[in-house]
């Protein structure tokens, strides 16, 4: 087929598939955000196993303007969903399903802007099938709630380039902010769009715009106030993040050379599905490929746009881990996959994957089936393989430690320390939903104050034999005058003790 007939084809495929199309897309989305709320809910014991979406709570119901690890943007989102959500487990996976799920609706529509209505719509659904946006997404934090926040920048991007209005600009400055605001991490996407605005011939106009510089002020106004928090702390989350790696050039290398390798691993399950698919809709003698379809990227400055965040963002992100000798994690490249379903099908040869348009469907439909079925399974395998938190009953040593609390006081529990995971569940957990003293640290809890400890007093637990957790807490500067041990059973029938030490309230 030649090129001219790739493009009737597809315009024809255009118009039969218009109708509905953004039905079919929350349809899809809908049944996503189902499955990715029920798989987590049924086969988890606790929600994860380091107590990480634990902490993103605790750290933000105190709305500060950053915390001792990270920016504040994510916990800010977990602390203002359950303003909304009971705090229960399903509530939070229902939260990363949904975050999930809004990346997959955004990439639609960066998607609809390179591909037929159709093939858009396979983009969204190849996203079932990669694990950075299901299984690795069903843990909430800095990483995962970036999913949908790199493609709505791009979304923004790509649309100021088309339209060059100033609400575009206005927007781009503050979403960039926001997940600036995230994870600093996203600098490398900022930098991959800087760089392409500066490479690009048609891109560098923009430089002559009022509304790009308006764009970078607005980003500078929305991050100042982080910034002067940093200040204020010693700029602390950087020098938490400058602490991964051993500062070697080797050392990056290798960890630049791992990263790539663990983000083709993480591709392969779309490319195998794709495949199969391609497979099903092949008839006698037809071609798969046509290169001609990546000419949308090289001949638009859109298309180089998205090269650019795409590509360039994975470059940079591997130069500087070299130059800085970084140790860079593979669960920082999920947001790094939201065009990775467009550039596989853009070169696939017209009515290559037309012909059997239920493949992909049914695909879905049995995989999601499988997940569901699997379930009792996988839990059963977690019931017998114990990691970090994985099995520790923190719910109800919650339950224990605040009735251990009312048992000695009528006054409100507020405050709660020791075990990390112990302190964090307490909070989220916890009927009084009271604050965590973060590491039982005053400087990585700013909004907590010795002086609220006195007035207040303080419940706190720890694991049995946690010399360091009751060292921790006699720094404290309150009296505990109640102190007991409890057992408590966990869900595999494991009995953990517990050490509960209550400091009562001040009289009056």
């Amino acid at each position: 087929m030649s090129v001219a007939g790739n493009t009737r084809a597809r315009s024809s495929m255009g118009d039969a598939t218009q109708s509905g199309s953004g039905l079919h897309i929350l349809i899809l989305i809908a049944a996503f955000v189902f499955i990715w709320t029920v798989y987590p809910t049924f086969t988890r014991i606790n929600l994860d196993q380091y107590g990480d979406m634990l902490e993103n709570y605790a750290w933000g119901i105190g709305w500060q303007w950053g915390y001792f690890k990270h920016p504040p943007f994510f916990a800010w989102t977990t602390a203002a969903w359950f303003e909304i959500f009971p705090n229960a487990d399903w509530a939070y996976y229902l939260l990363s399903a949904a975050n999930a799920g809004l990346a997959v609706f955004l990439s639609w529509r960066i998607a609809v802007r390179f591909l037929d209505p159709w093939r858009s719509f396979l983009a969204a659904a190849l996203f079932f099938f990669l694990p950075p946006v299901t299984f690795l997404a069903t843990k909430f934090n800095a990483n995962a709630a970036l999913l949908p926040l790199w493609p709505l920048t791009v979304l923004f991007y790509l649309r100021f380039l088309e339209n060059k209005k100033l609400s575009d600009a206005i927007i781009l400055g503050l979403v960039a902010a926001i997940a600036m605001l995230t994870k600093y991490f996203s600098a490398v996407l900022l930098a991959s769009i800087v760089l392409h605005i500066l490479v690009d011939r048609q891109a560098r106009q923009l430089l002559r715009r009022p509304a790009t510089w308006i764009a970078a002020g607005v980003f500078l106004a929305a991050f100042a106030p982080h910034v002067f928090w940093l200040m204020q702390v010693d700029f602390l989350p950087i020098t938490y993040a400058a602490s991964q790696g051993d500062g070697s050039m080797v050392e990056g290398f290798i960890s630049g050379l791992r990263f790539v390798v663990a983000m083709v691993l993480y591709a392969a399950p779309v490319g195998i599905i794709l495949y199969i698919t391609l497979i099903r809709n092949r008839s006698a003698g037809a071609r798969l490929l046509d290169r001609s379809g990546l000419r949308r990227f090289t001949d638009s400055v859109q298309g180089r746009a998205l090269l650019w965040t795409t590509f360039g963002s994975i470059g940079v992100t591997v130069i500087v881990g070299i130059l800085l000798g970084t140790e860079l994690s593979s669960v920082w490249a999920l947001p790094m996959f939201f065009s990775l379903p467009i550039f596989l099908l853009a070169p696939i040869a017209g009515n290559a994957l037309e012909v059997r348009r239920e493949v992909v469907p049914v695909i879905i439909g049995i995989y999601c089936v499988g997940l569901l079925a699997a379930a009792p399974i996988i839990r059963y395998f977690e019931d017998g393989e114990e990691k970090h938190y994985s099995h520790l009953p923190i719910a109800a040593i919650a339950d224990a430690l605040e009735a251990a609390w009312k048992q000695q006081t009528d006054a409100p529990l507020m405050y709660v320390a020791g075990e990390k995971a112990l302190s964090s569940g307490a909070s989220f957990y916890g009927k009084s939903r009271p604050y965590a003293i973060i590491e039982n640290s005053f400087a990585f809890t700013p909004w907590i104050k010795p002086e609220n400890l006195l007035q207040s007093g303080l419940a706190a637990a720890c694991l049995e034999g946690q010399q360091d957790c009751e060292a921790a807490l006699a720094a404290f500067p309150v009296h505990f005058e109640q102190a007991e041990t409890v057992t408590v059973q966990g869900e595999s029938g494991k009995a953990w003790t517990v050490r509960l030490h209550i400091a009562l309230p001040a009289e009056g």
